[in-house]
């Protein structure tokens, strides 16, 4: 990213936002001001996609920042993993840079945390679990929870579709032709494939993100196994 160009961070949420991520907005705002432009919020609640989507009109419509960077709300944003996405970041080489946050998959008796940056298979989508440590990769789909997205993208994500999609040019969750469910996420990461559009991952661009779960008696019976 050019030492001048400024960046418009954007989120969602449903009318109240985590602690913690606003605490982290104070300091990013006062560790790198020069960095900083505008600050969108859409409120809303069922669809993402929907929501996702004002947010991206809101930035094209009515900002002059070149960068996007578009948070989830129940994530902490560190100023390192800020830096290290616009360090990585470039117009021509890197226009679409994602931090690196893990989900909580449900496979035993505490959630998996599993990356959400993935690759290409024959078995479709899969999790890069082995992915190089604080490394600038290619991945072919990430989750969009921490995604650093040059404007140009966006506008050409939106030239793409017929005019009556425009408004909707870059998120949907829906069924695919195999019978899979694809998330909002994962079908904004297919339409850049559609377009040519190379994504990469910030892997030491870590964000920790909030889950939670119903404990019970099995919980503590493990430890106490484990006393």
């Amino acid at each position: 990213m050019r030492s001048g160009d400024r960046v418009a961070v954007g989120y969602c949420d449903p009318g109240t936002v985590d602690g913690a991520f606003c605490a982290d907005m104070f300091t990013l705002a006062g560790a790198r001001p020069q960095r900083l432009g505008s600050l969108l919020r859409v409120e809303g609640t069922g669809l993402l996609s929907r929501i996702r989507n004002e947010l991206v009109r809101t930035f094209l419509g009515s900002t002059d920042e070149d960068w996007l960077l578009m948070l989830d709300t129940d994530h902490r944003v560190p100023v390192a993993a800020f830096d290290r996405l616009i360090g990585a970041a470039s117009f021509t080489r890197a226009p679409v840079v994602s931090g690196l946050y893990f989900a909580a998959y449900r496979g035993g008796l505490y959630p998996r945390p599993v990356p959400t940056i993935y690759r290409l298979s024959d078995a479709g989508l899969v999790p890069m679990d082995d992915y190089p440590r604080d490394a600038l990769i290619r991945v072919d789909a990430a989750g969009t929870g921490c995604l650093l997205v040059h404007r140009s993208v966006l506008e050409r994500l939106r030239s793409a579709v017929p005019p009556q999609h425009r408004d909707w040019a870059w998120f949907a969750d829906g069924p695919t032709d195999d019978g899979q469910w694809l998330s909002e996420d994962l079908t904004f990461c297919a339409r850049l494939r559609g377009i040519g559009v190379p994504l990469h991952a910030h892997t030491g661009a870590v964000l920790p993100h909030r889950k939670a779960f119903w404990q019970d008696a099995a919980h503590h019976d493990a430890w106490r196994v484990s006393e």
